[in-house]
């Protein structure tokens, strides 16, 4: 087992060497600052830490896979979002795929928060915690918007994480209609 999964602190303080002459963190919360350096994809970034870049997944989205229709669109979205752009950092473990989490702020303004806002992601229920609405919520006024992905036919609509299992088991689920109540429920599944 990952030895920063089991423990959240040793992930902070692995990143402590990386923070070289990075800003100090703010005393009010554990937060680091960055320079955002590349878009990996619509849910990971790579960040300038001091001297060291670190790649980063962004806390309780799922955003379109490679393959999958509103990938570019997504990963475009989070570009214009966060490209070159000084951001603060939230560190907040490692997760079950062996991703550094974080939350991550341009200015006052979350990141994963707007993706899901805008359709470009999904709020990731195997990732949220039990009292986490607000992604649930903004999934929800997106998909009846019809904004980004939600504007595609539901056959292009399918949750990455749906669309990793149907490769391997041919089947998924329609979200297309889902409530913030049945998101939530999700959620404190994947908990226990």
């Amino acid at each position: 087992m990952n030895r920063l999964a089991c423990c959240p602190i040793l992930l902070v303080l692995s990143l402590v060497p990386m923070m070289a002459d990075a800003a100090p963190p703010s005393t009010d919360h554990q937060m680091l600052a960055g320079t955002v350096t590349r878009v990996i994809d619509g849910d990971t970034i790579e960040v300038q830490l001091g001297k060291r870049r670190i790649p980063v997944h962004l806390r309780g989205i799922d955003a379109p896979e490679p393959g999958q229709p509103w990938c570019k669109e997504a990963t475009a979205a989070l570009a214009q979002m966060v490209l070159n752009q000084d951001v603060d950092l939230e560190p907040l473990g490692v997760d079950d795929r062996n991703r550094r989490t974080t939350i991550i702020f341009v200015g006052e303004e979350e990141v994963g928060a707007a993706m899901v806002r805008d359709g470009n992601a999904w709020a990731d229920r195997r990732h949220l915690s039990a009292s986490d609405t607000e992604l649930c919520e903004l999934e929800a006024d997106a998909r009846e918007r019809k904004v980004g992905l939600w504007a595609l036919a539901p056959r292009d609509r399918i949750a990455p994480w749906e669309y990793r299992r149907r490769l391997l088991h041919r089947h998924f689920t329609d979200y297309s209609d889902e409530s913030v109540a049945h998101c939530m429920e999700a959620a404190e599944k994947a908990h226990r």
